[in-house]
C-alpha cells in the first residue's frame, strides 16, 4: 500500500504507493496520488494499489402512462463506470489513469503487498514484482470494486501483462467517489536504487488517460527487461 504525499500538477505522489504491511487481505492499505507524463510523483498503494471515469448519476426518462412505454419499466441510465467484468475470453479495453509506485513510496517502504498468493489469493507473487509476461505480470494495486484479487490487464504503452495483487487508498477513493479507473503499478526496484531515480521514473511513466486491456489472452507482445534498472538507476523512453 501507499501513503500519499501531493505533488506538483496532477496529485502525483513523491512517497508511498502499493503494498500492504501484513500479507493478510486485512492489511490493504495506502495509495497513491499521481499525475500525468512528466509530473512528480506515483500512485500509492495499499499493501501498496488501476482511467478516467465519471462519478455515478442516474437519469430516467419518464414514461406517458396512458402509452405503450408506461407498461415497461423504464432503467435510468447512470454515467457510473460499471465494474470491468474480467470473466469473458476476449480482453476488454477500458481508458485508465495509471499510475506507478516502488520500493520508496509504498507504504510501508518495501514490496509487501496486500494479496499474496500465500494467503490464498489466486494472485502470483509474495511480494509486488514480475517480468511483465503473462505468467510472470506485474504486480498493480487497485480497489477490489474495480478489479478483483487475481485480475489480470495488458497494459499496451508499456508492452506488459500486470496483475492485481495489491490496495491502493488512491485508487479507492477515486472509486468510491467517482468511479474513476485507476491502477499503481508496481516500479521494478529493491531499495538499493536512488530513490530521485525511482520517483522521477515513476512520473515519466505516469498516464493520464490510456488503453489497458483487461483479461487479456496470452501471447500478446512483452517489451524485454523492466522500466527501471535499479542497478543502474536508469529508466527506460520507450517500452
Amino acid at each position: 500500500m501507499r501513503a500519499i504525499s501531493v505533488g506538483a500538477i496532477l496529485f502525483v505522489t513523491a512517497v508511498g504507493c502499493g503494498s500492504s504491511s501484513g500479507g493478510s487481505p486485512a492489511d490493504a492499505g495506502g495509495s497513491p496520488e499521481d499525475s500525468g507524463p512528466g509530473s512528480s510523483g506515483s500512485g500509492a498503494s495499499s499493501g501498496a494499489p488501476s482511467g478516467s471515469d465519471a462519478a455515478a448519476s442516474g437519469s430516467s426518462n419518464g414514461a406517458d402512462a396512458s402509452s405503450p412505454e408506461a407498461s415497461t419499466t423504464d432503467a435510468g441510465t447512470s454515467d457510473a463506470a460499471p465494474a470491468v467484468d474480467a470473466s469473458s475470453d476476449a480482453g476488454t479495453p477500458v481508458s485508465m489513469y495509471v499510475t506507478f509506485y516502488g520500493w520508496a513510496d509504498n507504504s510501508p517502504p518495501g514490496n509487501a503487498i496486500a494479496y499474496p498468493k500465500g494467503d490464498g489469493y489466486p494472485t502470483v507473487h509474495a511480494g509486488a514484482g514480475g517480468s511483465g509476461t503473462y505468467d510472470d505480470p506485474i504486480t498493480f494495486a487497485t480497489d477490489e470494486a474495480e478489479l478483483a484479487p487475481g485480475t489480470r490487464v495488458y497494459l499496451p504503452f508499456a508492452q506488459k501483462y500486470a496483475m492485481m495483487e495489491d490496495d491502493c487508498v488512491e485508487c479507492d477513493s477515486d472509486w468510491a467517489s467517482s468511479h474513476k479507473r485507476h491502477i499503481d503499478v508496481w516500479m521494478n526496484s529493491n531499495g538499493t536504487e536512488k530513490t530521485s531515480s525511482l520517483l522521477d521514473c515513476e512520473d515519466q511513466w505516469t498516464m493520464n488517460a490510456t488503453a489497458v486491456e483487461v483479461d487479456p489472452p496470452a501471447g500478446i507482445t512483452v517489451s524485454a527487461g523492466p522500466l527501471f534498472d535499479p542497478s543502474t538507476n536508469v529508466c527506460r523512453a520507450t517500452p
